[in-house]
């Protein structure tokens, strides 16, 4: 099995953590938009940004300057064979690589995906996080918010229950990763349960490490759309994840709040102006009859919302093992 090494770069890691994505050249204006609101909140920073890919990529403009990483990885036949769908190629298993090709550069890695937006001040308190000797910390998925002891989709398959956490933010204890053979794992989870991977390495990690994770604070993966707008204002809220289709960029985004819309609308403006075009713009006006079901439907989930905040509290640096939800 081929070697998972960096091969080119455009400068050496600077510090022992890192906010890491990954993505191809078609995401890469919006990798760049997430690292955009990363600037604007941490401006200055005590860790390293990578963005990784399996291709040669060039810096985006609106990020020169600021001291980024640029890493292309060869993952080799790696994960030859492993599931993909119309919409996720092999590229997203990338994830499962880089505690293995930044091994001798990070002791943590805060892997994120390039749908989400760092909107508060604190990531830098991340990686002091203490997961307790887990490989991983991650933050419940919604599905578990509103459905605590159903199975998902992909535990209905395999026969498991429990806990299950949403890899879109996973903060990434490089060493106990590469100890425990985790890549390894998954692929031969892969090949066990093929056909009922159906969140390709979110599946996978889910099966394989099923309660033996860290779970965070919501704070650190607020999941939209699922997650009611309103309940925000309650959470001090750090990374907010665009789940689903409807991202602040895209034509399906209206529901987004009209503050990670603007940010968006105004980085491609500046940076892609053809990503600009389909960018909803603010309402003229607001119809009472929106507004009231816009609050009766947090009123219908308030109780849910309660429940996940309830297991950390207003401490963002809570760090607890899964609940058994079953």
């Amino acid at each position: 099995m081929s070697e998972i090494r960096v091969i080119a770069e455009n400068r050496p890691a600077k510090s022992r953590h890192a906010v890491v994505l990954c993505c191809d050249k078609k995401y890469l204006p919006y990798a760049a938009l997430t690292i955009h609101t990363l600037l604007r909140n941490t401006p200055v920073r005590d860790f390293d940004v990578c963005i990784t890919s399996l291709d040669a990529l060039d810096m985006p403009p609106a990020l020169e300057g600021h001291d980024i990483r640029m890493c292309r990885i060869d993952v080799g036949d790696a994960f030859e064979g492993m599931p993909v769908t119309d919409r996720l190629s092999v590229a997203t298993y990338m994830r499962l690589a880089l505690p293995e090709a930044f091994a001798s550069d990070y002791d943590r890695i805060l892997y994120i995906d390039s749908d989400v937006f760092i909107v508060g001040t604190a990531l830098s308190d991340v990686f002091t996080l203490d997961l307790g000797g887990r490989v991983l910390g991650a933050c419940l998925d919604t599905t578990k918010w509103k459905h605590p002891t159903r199975q998902t989709r992909d535990q209905a398959a395999v026969g498991i229950t429990g806990s299950y956490f949403n890899a879109g933010v996973l903060l990434i204890d490089c060493v106990a990763f590469c100890a425990q053979d985790i890549r390894l794992r998954c692929i031969a989870t892969a090949q066990k349960h093929a056909g009922s991977v159906f969140e390709l390495d979110q599946t996978l990690l889910n099966i394989m490490l099923q309660d033996a994770w860290a779970m965070l604070h919501p704070a650190w993966n607020w999941q939209w759309v699922v997650v009611r707008p309103l309940f925000e204002a309650y959470v001090d809220t750090q990374i907010v994840h665009f789940i689903g289709t409807a991202k602040p960029w895209s034509a399906k985004g209206a529901k987004v709040p009209v503050r990670y819309r603007e940010i968006a609308r105004r980085f491609m403006e500046a940076n892609y102006p053809e990503l600009a075009m389909d960018i909803a713009r603010p309402k003229p006006r607001f119809e009472g009859l929106d507004l009231a079901a816009t609050f009766l439907r947090h009123m219908t989930r308030t109780r849910q919302f309660a429940g996940a905040y309830n297991r950390h509290g207003g401490d963002i640096l809570c760090v607890l093992a899964p609940p058994d939800l079953r």
